[in-house]
């Protein structure tokens, strides 16, 4: 259970100071690798009280501790040779015997090291090694990514742009890679939702939430949106949440929870009325596939509801990737988008395009001044060749069903 093996790691790794902390959440535990595995594949209240507590106390080592605090895809922190210890373990013999030639070094102990020294090495290892990684293995670090945040990232596209329309909606939803369930919750005030997600450890928590709010118990809302919130600003993204009780103030209706791939659904054709999906195609191994597949679950004249990063994204992605070293693509980005290639995808799958809006948008200065700090000369000048007012980061988009 990769969880497991990571909290072992982990305790064994930190300072005695940060393991008190942890060890403080939980007083009086022998097993804790054990036991907070546990606790995050569990779907109770006692679970969700623990996971806000371990997430408050996560969001706080990131800001006084950052080099012990739980992160992925971050060179100096004290979780970089779990990763990597992972990742040699699954790749293939001749990507190892890549990752020797080019470290100079035959033991991943010591490649592990050059790689924490070595900025170009690590931008080598991304492109050659990290950007190659099977859908299973997105799967299985997708669960340890999950200890990071509470929230999955797609709350503000939510709110912003499907929750106006959810309210007029009639039917059945599938919450397609519904992480920590925020949008599920939300929609099932309104419609029967059906919400499949591959990460373990967020389904369990959108159980968790799901079914307290089925019980009537809404006390618990205001401090998971306030951590939401606080989560959200760390990733500069500006939304004004509803509260609690005007988002939660209908009756719910029963949610159907699945783990698998959204690429392979367990539903019969023309199924669904509509389709949400935000923050998740991107992270995808092949989102042709799941396209092909929406278009199969959902009934003639239902809407899909998108979010992609755009090309832009990716080459601020790309600039960042460059300036840190990350060894994985930031965000586990596997693709981007632009409108004509997003909206070509869906039509290509039986779909026409109702509304494609850009959003999240940073200034032709900010956008060049983030270059400026990158290793990759040929991109800044290529940007410089091409000056826009502002660009946008992201797509919102709307496809229907013919």
């Amino acid at each position: 259970m990769i969880l497991e093996q990571f909290f072992n790691y982990y305790f064994q790794s930190i300072d005695e100071d940060v393991l008190k902390q942890y060890r403080e959440l939980l007083p009086g535990t022998i097993d804790l690798a054990g036991t907070y595995a546990g606790l995050f594949s569990r779907s109770d209240e006692e679970a969700i009280a623990f996971l806000l507590d371990f997430h408050d106390l996560t969001a706080r080592l990131r800001q006084e501790k950052p080099e012990q605090a739980i992160l992925f895809n971050v060179h100096k922190n004290v979780c970089f040779p779990f990763f990597m210890e992972y990742i040699w373990k699954v790749i293939s013999e001749e990507e190892r015997q890549k990752m020797q030639e080019a470290s100079g070094s035959q033991d991943i102990k010591e490649i592990t090291v050059r790689l924490q020294e070595d900025l170009a090495l690590r931008n080598w290892f991304r492109q050659e090694i990290g950007s190659s990684l099977s859908q299973q293995d997105l799967f299985t670090l997708n669960e340890i990514i999950a200890l990071q945040n509470f929230s999955s990232g797609g709350e503000y596209s939510f709110l912003k742009y499907v929750y106006p329309q959810v309210q007029r909606m009639q039917g059945r939803v599938l919450d397609a890679g519904c992480g920590a369930g925020f949008a599920t919750l939300v929609m099932s005030q309104f419609l029967t939702v059906h919400s499949v997600d591959a990460c373990k450890a967020r389904l369990e928590r959108a159980m968790a939430l799901s079914s307290m709010m089925k019980k009537g118990e809404k006390k618990t809302f205001p401090r998971v949106i306030s951590l939401i919130e606080e989560e959200l600003g760390t990733m500069a993204v500006q939304c004004e949440f509803p509260s609690a009780e005007d988002l939660l103030a209908g009756t719910s209706r029963d949610v159907t929870f699945t783990e698998g791939s959204i690429d392979s659904l367990p539903y019969q054709e023309g199924y669904f009325d509509s389709i949400n999906c935000l923050d998740v195609l991107e992270h995808t191994y092949s989102p042709e596939a799941i396209i092909k597949e929406f278009g199969r679950v959902l009934k003639p004249g239902g809407r899909v509801f998108i979010t992609a990063p755009t090309r832009y994204g990716e080459v601020e992605q790309r600039i960042w990737e460059s300036i840190e070293g990350t060894v994985f693509p930031a965000m586990l980005h596997m693709h981007h988008f632009d409108p004509q290639s997003l909206t070509a995808m869906f039509e290509r799958n039986g779909f026409k395009a109702v509304e494609v809006v850009p959003f999240d948008f940073m200034s032709w200065e900010e956008f060049l001044e983030i270059g400026e700090k990158s290793p990759a000369r040929e991109l800044v000048e290529e940007l410089r060749a091409h000056p826009f007012e502002e660009v946008a980061l992201q797509l919102f988009a709307v496809y229907e069903k013919k």
